[in-house]
């Protein structure tokens, strides 16, 4: 074989190798009824949901008590709801958020967050016109 060919043959599988480290790491946007089934087909597998939170349920956090312990309820662009806990001090302006993306994976009657990213309502929107 040619310099040349070995040189072409270790290149292509390093984009192979590439594509499938980047595919095995990637994670899927799913609903709460989805994470449900894929927390028993994969373990431990974290998930992207977006939801918004249930404001006509209660949310549980006491700062003095235990600060990394926030539980509240948040409903899937589907409809469904579902109890949630993130063991991390509460996000700034939560309860103003319009949009939450929780990634981690259901653990029974519950969705572990192991991240919450929020859309807020923004104060560059373009007020109505008078």
């Amino acid at each position: 074989m040619k310099p040349l060919h070995i040189v072409l043959l270790i290149i292509a599988g390093l984009g192979v190798a590439a594509v499938v480290s980047l595919y095995g790491n990637t994670t899927k946007y799913v609903s709460f009824p989805e994470a449900d089934k894929m927390a028993v087909e994969s373990p431990g597998k974290d998930f992207h949901v977006v939801c918004m939170l249930d404001k006509s349920k209660p949310m549980e956090y006491n700062a003095e008590k235990d600060a990394n312990r926030l539980v509240f309820f948040a409903k899937d662009t589907l409809g469904n709801t579902k109890k949630v806990v993130y063991n991390h001090p509460k996000p700034q302006d939560m309860e103003r958020s319009e949009r939450v993306m929780l990634v981690g994976h259901s653990q029974g009657d519950y969705f572990q967050a192991t991240e919450i990213s929020m859309k807020c309502p923004s104060k560059y929107e373009d007020a109505p016109v008078k």
